[in-house]
């Protein structure tokens, strides 16, 4: 299979384009390698340009002196363990800043612009060297008073490190008690300044920085910006940050450019997707870039807000739907690499969570189980899933064991449990969110034994367990909060709902549970008109319509999502989104769109690779290349005039191949390859035995030629986010924050 992608030219029209110039954090270009970032925006009332840096695992560590941070440490709340902000290193102009002109460049993982001031023009770049825990930005100006060259200025502005709760979430008595960190220390060694952050509860961290002038050039520099955190220890972080700061600046700029580029070349190659809708073909990969910026193997688990600081509500991780959402798109993307941080959260925090987070709220932290359990799914490797996933779902089916009772009719109930987010914290009877997540432990439990042939006793009784377990609690409007709460207002969360996506112990494939799972979908959404619902109530109800094979209907919940009309949330030009009137980022939601969008052309649940299963009938042309399939395959295919032309499987694993394809009857090798035996088993279902390393192509008819290319689309469809001209924010939207004095 052949494919004609010009990436540079195709990833171009994505580019993120500034024709406004971007005057907060909600518009500003980002850069960033999983761990260090920096937001570009303006502060137009003090004339200058902000490059907030931030570094991802820059946390307080109150309570765990020992410990980089002390999320997962007994009596440490959020207060304890927030995000803290690194600071902003800003650029202030000789002139008055009048605009700028802005460009993202995605294929090379970069931000160039123009600042147009009223003494001339400064342009920049600015990147952050996937190998390196720096940002660099390169400046020249043109800038003059009275025929003379002038030139620019960098300040170092420090970040306050406060919890940005105290700010956003004021209580008294928590802003009373709240002892502040210390002051930092800047000072300057030669050539290089040095910001040192000493913490209450032990070591500190560090930002260094140092401007390269070109020579005999006062308007032309290039900036280094390391920023390095050796918490617990103290004085480390100043060192390793100098070094890293000298290390890159005795290199060629084009050394430092190349293996940064070569980096997120390869990256984007791992996997394509095309398809007719612009927008939604452009928003897909931005994600796909965001997910780099934000998340690397070696890296802290993905919070919020990734490495991009900002004063929130929610300066952490939260656990009842964010962290799950976040990791969806990482599989299907064939990105699993970038991931493995959310398996080492899950093995470093699983004792202290399945001990001290198994009360009401028990679904949760079992919930984001399902995610590790999907990872090592991905990627085919069922003895992990039985070393590694197995135990861990022991445990907490011991802790669901503690909350189930026996009725007079001898079914196993559940006691009162939470359903995020209905009613708050309140707890209900036979909550279908538990009952759905303990259905898929008690299923995979028993699955994962059988093919490993262990604990035969032990299947039996979960067998028996899922056979006395309580139904569904449903009614006239379809699935219930739980037995003793009905849907009965607007509700953003899809908790009630997991048992078909994603944890699909309810069978899309079942007209019974396809007509329950729509009639609940339908009520979920309509309810007092939706005034409640947010941006991951219409991500979350796409993938419920695509799992049912209505791409339609889910391509018009994507629509809508892409247009913004999404509740009290917002979609901003720059693809983050946001809740809180526009102050909390919650970087889970646009991830999730991402997952959704590739689930209208790949899905893999019930141990069969499902090729457009849901594509949206006004979707000709589409096509897709290596993206990953539950039981480690790789998968590429073409549609075009509504038909699905050829596919591509190569197995990564050996595990069985079943492919489903809505609109084949016969599916024939048509690749010179070792032969493959195929064998229909069933409508529009074919059995491939694939052997580990081997692959196949496939067509409905014996002569098809195969080959991939990108879906054209116009100059004017190009380029669709950034703020566009006229488009700027018109409120500001931070929490109140003091100046900030050291």
């Amino acid at each position: 299979m052949k494919d004609k992608i010009d990436w540079p030219q195709f990833m171009s029209q994505h580019d993120l384009v500034w024709e406004e110039i971007p005057m907060q954090w909600n518009e500003g270009a980002f850069t960033g390698n999983g761990q260090v970032g920096m937001m570009v925006y303006a502060t137009m009332d003090d004339n200058r340009i902000d490059f907030h840096m931030g570094r991802q695992d820059v946390t307080d560590h109150r309570k765990a002196p020992d410990k980089k941070t002390s999320m997962g440490v007994k009596g440490a709340g959020l207060y304890d363990f927030s995000r803290l902000d690194v600071g902003r290193m800003v650029l202030r102009p000789a002139g008055k800043i009048l605009s700028a002109s802005i460009r993202q460049d995605l294929w090379n993982a970069e931000i160039r612009g123009t600042i147009y001031t009223d003494l001339g023009e400064i342009t920049f770049r600015a990147f952050t060297p996937y190998d390196r825990m720096l940002n660099i930005v390169e400046i020249k100006s043109t800038e003059k008073k009275l025929s003379k060259s002038i030139s620019y200025a960098w300040e170092w502005l420090a970040g306050n490190p406060i919890s940005p709760r105290i700010f956003a979430k004021p209580k008294p008595k928590v802003t009373k008690d709240y002892a502040l960190n210390p002051k930092p220390i800047i000072k300057k060694e030669g050539s290089i300044s040095v910001c040192v952050q000493s913490l209450l509860a032990g070591g500190d961290y560090a930002t260094v920085w140092s401007e390269k002038k070109v020579k005999k050039l006062k308007n032309e520099s290039t900036l280094f910006v390391a920023i390095a955190n050796e918490i617990p220890r103290k004085d480390i972080s100043e060192k390793v940050a100098i070094q890293t700061v000298e290390l890159a600046n005795e290199l060629p700029i084009n050394d430092v450019l190349k293996s940064h580029r070569d980096w997120w070349h390869q990256y984007y190659q791992k996997s394509f997707i095309t398809m007719p809708d612009a927008r939604m073909e452009s928003f897909y990969w931005i994600q796909i870039y965001k997910m780099a910026t934000c998340s690397r193997a070696d890296g802290p688990a993905l919070d919020l807000m990734g490495p991009f600081f900002k004063n929130t509500s929610w300066p952490s991780l939260w656990w009842n739907l964010n962290v799950q959402l976040t990791y969806w798109p990482f599989n299907t993307s064939n990105h699993l690499t970038i991931a493995e941080n959310f398996i080492r959260l899950i093995d470093e925090h699983f004792e202290y969570m399945v001990e001290n987070k198994s009360g009401s709220n028990l679904g949760d932290f079992a919930w984001a189980t399902h995610n590790y359990w999907l990872y090592y799914k991905y990627l085919g490797d069922d003895q992990a899933i039985q070393d590694k996933w197995v135990p861990k779902a022991l445990e907490i089916l011991k802790k669901y064991e503690t909350k189930m009772f026996r009725n007079e009719q001898g079914r196993i109930e559940l006691v009162a449990m939470g359903s995020p987010e209905y009613g708050g914290f309140k707890s209900f009877k036979n909550t279908n969110y538990n009952l759905a997540i303990l259905r898929w432990i008690l299923n995979a439990l028993i699955t994962s034994n059988e093919t490993h042939n262990e604990r035969a006793s032990q299947v039996v009784k979960w067998e028996q367990l899922l056979n006395d377990l309580i139904d569904y609690p449903v009614d006239e409007n379809g699935l219930m909060i739980g037995s003793d709460q009905p849907v009965g207002m607007s509700h953003r969360h899809y908790s009630h709902l997991l048992a078909l996506y994603p944890l699909f112990q309810l069978n899309p494939d079942l007209k019974e549970d396809r007509e329950l799972v729509d009639k609940s979908v339908v009520h979920w959404h309509e309810i007092e008109e939706g005034s409640k619902l947010v941006g991951y109530s219409f991500t979350g109800a796409a993938s419920l319509y695509a799992a049912l094979s209505r791409g339609n209907d889910a391509n018009d919940l994507l629509q809508k999502f892409l247009d913004g009309e999404i509740g009290t949330a917002m979609l901003l030009a720059n693809t983050f989104y946001m809740e809180g009137n526009g102050r909390n980022p919650v970087i889970e939601t646009p991830l999730s769109a991402a997952a959704s969008i590739m689930e209208l052309q790949l899905q893999s649940w019930g141990d069969k690779i499902r090729v457009f299963p849901a594509t949206p009938d006004k979707w000709k042309k589409a096509s897709f290349q290596n993206l990953r399939a539950q039981g480690g395959f790789l998968v590429s295919a073409e549609r075009e005039n509504s038909k699905t032309k050829w596919i591509s499987i190569k197995s990564l694993s050996g595990k069985p191949c079943v492919l489903k394809v809505p609109d084949w009857d016969a599916a024939f090798q048509i690749d010179k390859g070792n032969t493959v035996t195929i064998s229909k088993i069933g409508i529009n279902e074919f059995l491939i035995d694939l052997k580990e390393g081997e692959s196949i192509l496939l067509s409905n008819t014996k002569n098809m030629k195969s080959q991939l290319k990108p879906i054209d689309h116009s100059k004017l469809e190009s380029n669709q986010y950034g703020v566009k001209k006229g488009e700027s924010l018109t409120d500001y939207m931070e929490y109140p924050e003091p100046k900030y004095t050291y």
